[in-house]
């Protein structure tokens, strides 16, 4: 009987390892599956006899082949390519923005001063005069257009933050739920393989919307914290982010972490989508926004200061071209309703001077006090404006590339290890089932002898 107990147990391992060779054949194309391994272990003898060789085999458990240090690397550099992702992909909104011709300011400051130059020629001429006028209303549109756009963006950049913080939530509470699943299973010696990779592709996926770190624990579960250390889950407790607006600016937001009752504050960069998006806000757009309103004031300023030292064809005291208001100078820039006979080109009235139009030509190559670009004239700052969006944008192109890199190798070395080989499957099926074979043979040679033993009788 002990030939039939130990094929017994032959089959029942062999049926065992058939049964996970043929899940991960189940699950070759399963993103992020760990396959997995029967651990078989040899039976010793169920007493002291010298000359049993033993009582069969037995599965001690269902390995889930993985390596925990290279699934952790996956995390860390989804963190790294979804950042890099997010803020080119802002950046070269940005770039588009202002290479546009409706946007493009050098342009509109251009024809202005051509305008005015042509005026030089007959300053008495009122079409030139309107047209002074009309080229001054279409610069501030551009102002305009142009500020209301990176508004747009900056409201869709909160937006988007907002999107992505409940995305996260919704995330950690899956991850919190699957840990007192994991606990509860491993308690009971049952096999948390699934339940373990949904659990990592979860954390996958938060770790493209923030920085985190791991920590593994005893009972199975894992501790879930952002980069600086705030807590997310623990155990099968989940924390909630939130944004709390900056009260400078409704668009802008401060992370906070709230767990247990308690509030937690988030300093520092967080990392991930989350990260791009701040980041892009605070280097990019809130700049830009003031030296656009620096830039608008001093237009304005500088022709309206101008235009005071002279008199219009009426010989009346010159009065502003443009309006502003200085809460949001580049938003609100306009003109006055001055007509063409109130342009105030002449200092002493007379008709044929043209010494102011002379001193607001000059205005061209004036330098001004542009936030972000030091002393510079109006086109020269918005030269560099879009000169440092392009080399920003080239810089965040190298950084998505290298990024983007180290994620694939990172998730080709998960792979390697734990992803299903449908050729190695398909030997270990062809293993496991001439073994099961082989088992069937025995007992059936143990009954042959059982039969053989009966009619001796």
């Amino acid at each position: 009987m002990s030939l039939i107990n130990i094929a017994l147990t032959g089959l029942n391992a062999n049926k065992a390892a058939l049964d996970v060779t043929a899940q991960n054949v189940a699950n070759v194309n399963t993103p992020g599956y760990s396959r997995q391994q029967a651990m078989m272990n040899a039976l010793g003898p169920g007493n002291n006899d010298r000359y049993s060789a033993g009582g069969g085999v037995e599965v001690t458990s269902i390995r889930r082949v993985t390596d925990q240090y290279l699934v952790k690397q996956t995390w860390a550099t989804n963190s790294q390519a979804s950042y890099s992702s997010r803020y080119l992909t802002n950046m070269s909104q940005l770039e588009n923005m202002l290479g546009a011709d409706g946007f493009n300011l050098s342009a509109g400051l251009d024809t202005l001063f051509a305008a005015l130059n042509d005026a030089s020629v007959k300053p008495e001429s009122l079409p030139l005069r309107q047209q002074i006028i009309n080229e001054a209303e279409a610069l501030s549109h551009r102002f305009k257009t142009l500020t209301e756009s990176l508004h747009a963006q900056h409201k869709d950049m909160n937006d988007q933050r907002g999107a992505a913080i409940e995305h996260a939530n919704s995330l950690i509470d899956n991850i919190a739920d699957i840990n007192r699943q994991i606990v509860e299973i491993s308690g009971t010696n049952g096999n948390p393989a699934q339940l373990l990779d949904a659990r990592d592709n979860l954390i996958g996926q938060l770790s493209q919307v923030v920085d985190i770190k791991t920590t593994d624990q005893p009972d199975g579960s894992l501790q879930v914290t952002l980069a600086s250390g705030q807590p997310l889950v623990l155990g099968g407790e989940a924390a909630q982010l939130a944004a709390m607006p900056d009260p400078s600016d409704p668009y802008l937001a401060d992370l906070n972490v709230e767990f247990a009752g308690q509030r937690f504050s988030v300093s520092g960069k967080v990392g991930g989508e989350i990260g791009a998006i701040t980041a892009y806000q605070v280097e990019a757009i809130k700049p830009y926004q003031d030296a656009l309103n620096d830039m608008a004031a001093s237009l304005a300023d500088a022709f309206n200061n101008t235009l005071s030292t002279g008199k219009d064809l009426n010989n009346n005291p010159g009065t502003p071209l443009f309006t502003y208001d200085p809460a949001n100078p580049s938003a609100s820039l306009d003109i006055t309703g001055l007509t063409p006979e109130e342009l105030a080109l002449s200092s002493d009235g007379n008709p044929g001077n043209s010494d102011v139009l002379k001193d607001l030509i000059s205005i061209s190559n004036q330098a001004f006090s542009v936030s972000g670009f030091g002393n510079v004239t109006l086109n020269d700052a918005f030269s560099s404006m879009v000169g440092e969006t392009a080399i920003k944008t080239r810089q965040a192109t190298s950084d998505y590339k290298a990024t983007e890199s180290l994620n694939q190798q990172a998730v080709a070395a998960r792979d390697n290890l734990s992803a299903v080989n449908s050729d190695e499957e398909a030997a270990n099926l062809m293993v496991f089932a001439n073994a099961y074979q082989a088992n069937m043979k025995v007992i059936s040679t143990a009954n042959q002898l059982f039969d053989t033993v009966l009619k001796l009788f």
